[in-house]
């Protein structure tokens, strides 16, 4: 497609790039403990609350098992990912690393199937409404989850730093709970007759860890933190890696009692809340439901609020959406149009009733196909930019980061492939009107986010996204990316006015 003509489009998007980037009034105020805070309650809250009763229906004993490969295959997904943060800190990394090192098109993609991904806070707020119902009948659900996400929604209108300490406290009453629930409940397993490791066959058991992927692959989200964080080459790789693999031990612990003490067929598909019934003391069960299987919920839900806008937010100052949608409030320095977006998408799943299980399974199932592009813009970096590669606080051997690559995107087609059993037809119909519109708002909007980025290179702004440095971290951005980076490629990557393709040796 040809470079818009100078006209009104292309004026306005001149006009609309030389003011202001939103993502500039976004403040630097993420630590590494908060960081791992919002890894750990992204990993840690609405899956395993909410998914291991699913889980355990579907494989039995085997639950544990399922945990262990879903969290080996995200940290093979996860890596990469990691490398990516550490070496190149953006905003929204989801859609930015997928726009400037694969295709612009490619970023869109990732972008609007993330989007729809926020209706995943449906699953925590029913979550956490289904386990208050266990205390009381008189809460409802559905109420339950409207009320938690405005009252989330309202605290990160506050700040990230605010809603990022809230994470922190809110980790410290979840970890005492689960604790509670992993002790005690270790000390009550049937050992001698715990279920069978694969009761319904290898198929379910890995069906089943494909499902909880959703409870283990919540640490890359704070990739899309990079320009919040103080020092993001270090932040995210501890971050991502760290608080998967803290959340996948503790997973298995929980897992444990959670198939060993009862019959399969009374905790199948049930709330933690059953189980832990059997063994703790009444004030410890209420502890444990609120303390820990609410809070971890809300916990969840409070971080997804937190870095959700971020990749809109890119995209806003991408051109892709109107300006004035990414508005960031200069006091709190948070985007509350984006954020008033996603309090929408989150409550409509449970205002239609929708059971949490799909939104479990729709959630992963999408997850792959954004994941998979991701991890190929990780090894383009390092042919894009090999010195801004090798400055990085953390980077992996060639051979290494291609088989991470390979693997990585192996794991998750195969992992898409099982989730797409069990998706109903109108949850098809779902995804393919929201696809529908999509192409829409891409034909609509397509030249005049080409417009936008073209003066954007054209007045020097770096890759990632401005003409500051970050972190210390300086790249030959500009030589790098073709002044004609948005155009669609006529034959592959790399002819003329295309990203280079990857035939250059970095060693």
């Amino acid at each position: 497609m040809d470079a818009p003509s100078a006209g009104t489009a292309n004026s306005a998007a001149t006009a609309n790039s030389a003011a202001t980037l939103n993502q500039e009034n976004l403040k630097r105020t993420i630590t590494t403990p908060q960081a791992l805070g919002i890894s750990f309650h992204q990993i840690v809250g609405g899956g395993v609350v909410s998914l291991t009763g699913v889980a355990i229906a579907m494989t039995g004993g085997g639950v544990p098992i399922a945990f262990i490969v879903a969290a080996i295959a995200i940290l093979i997904v996860s890596v990469p990912i990691a490398t990516l943060g550490a070496s190149m800190p953006v905003v929204g990394g989801t859609y930015t690393y997928a726009t400037k090192l694969v295709h612009p098109i490619m970023g869109f993609v990732n972008l609007w199937f993330f989007i729809i991904q926020m209706a995943s806070l449906s699953l925590y707020g029913l979550a956490a409404g289904s386990y208050l119902n266990s205390l009381n009948r008189w809460f409802d659900p559905t109420v339950v989850c409207v009320t938690l996400i405005s009252i989330f929604f309202v605290a990160n209108l506050m700040g990230a730093s605010f809603s990022a300490r809230i994470g922190i406290v809110l980790a410290g009453i979840m970890l005492v709970a689960f604790g509670c629930f992993i002790v005690l409940g270790l000390l009550h397993v049937h050992w001698g007759t715990y279920p069978p490791a694969i009761p319904n066959g290898t198929l379910k058991l890995l069906q089943a860890a494909a499902l909880l992927t959703f409870a283990t692959g919540g640490g890359t989200v704070v990739a899309e933190l990079g320009r919040e964080m103080k020092k993001p080459g270090r932040t995210i790789p501890v971050a991502v890696i760290g608080g998967t693999v803290f959340a996948a031990m503790m997973y298995v612990l929980i897992a444990l009692p959670a198939a060993g003490i009862l019959p399969i067929a009374k905790v199948a598909g049930e709330p933690l809340s059953v189980v832990a019934k059997t063994f703790m003391p009444p004030w410890l069960w209420y502890f444990f439901i609120l303390g820990g299987a609410v809070v971890a919920v809300i916990g969840t839900m409070n971080a997804q609020l937190l870095w959700g806008s971020k990749s809109a937010l890119a995209a806003v100052d991408d051109g892709w959406f109107p300006k004035r949608i990414g508005a960031v409030n200069k006091r709190f320095g948070t985007p509350h149009w984006l954020l008033c977006t996603m309090f929408v998408i989150g409550i409509v799943p449970a205002v239609a009733h929708i059971d949490i299980s799909v939104i479990g399974s729709v959630g992963s199932l999408i997850g792959q196909v954004t994941f998979v592009i991701v991890i190929l813009a990780s090894i383009r970096m390092r042919y894009l930019f090999p010195e801004r590669y090798a400055k990085s606080p953390f980077k992996l051997p060639l051979w290494l980061h291609w088989a991470f690559t390979i693997v990585g995107i192996a794991v998750c087609c195969y992992q898409f492939y099982l989730l797409t059993e069990g998706v109903t037809v109108m949850v098809w119909a779902a995804l393919g009107v929201w696809m529908a519109l999509g192409i829409v708002v891409f034909a609509l909007r397509y030249r005049h986010a080409k417009a936008v980025q073209l003066d954007r290179l054209a007045r020097g702004e770096t890759l990632t996204g401005s003409t500051r440095t970050i972190d210390g971290v300086v790249g030959a951005e500009r030589e790098a990316i073709s002044m004609d980076a948005m155009a669609l490629p006529k034959v592959g990557f790399g002819e003329e006015g295309e990203i280079p393709t990857l035939t250059r040796d970095v060693e």
